[in-house]
């Protein structure tokens, strides 16, 4: 009885420690994409032209990002959001009413090998 107790004993730690580093590395993983899209905002000089944002989650996805409205395309919501963890961006135009992107968006962007720099 006393090795059950001590299996389940371990078994509950290991669980334990499973699910903080599982949040650990979301959170970590969320700081660097929110990272690499505020600093492609800062790049492209689009921080000042930002009339509304949002940060959201994607658990489909695995992905944080940002939704934004800009001063001077006001009737588009942009979806601004990493590639990956470290590389890439993607900047796309919505019409907020139909949910369906745009093409033809001012802001539009695809930057496979967008990278921070130093």
């Amino acid at each position: 009885m006393k090795t059950f107790f001590k299996i389940m004993g371990v078994l509950l730690v290991a669980l334990i420690i499973s699910i903080v580093l599982f949040f650990a590395m979301r959170t970590y993983q969320g700081h660097k994409h929110l990272e690499l899209v505020d600093h492609y905002m800062e790049d492209q000089n689009l921080t000042e032209k930002i009339k509304s944002e949002e940060t959201l989650y994607s658990a489909k996805k695995g992905l944080f990002y940002k939704e934004v409205k800009f001063k001077d395309d006001p009737k588009y919501t942009y979806v601004v959001q990493p590639i990956s963890m470290t590389t890439g961006i993607v900047v796309q135009g919505f019409d907020p009413e139909t949910n369906k992107d745009i093409k033809g968006a001012k802001h539009n962007a695809f930057k496979k090998d967008y990278k921070i720099k130093d």
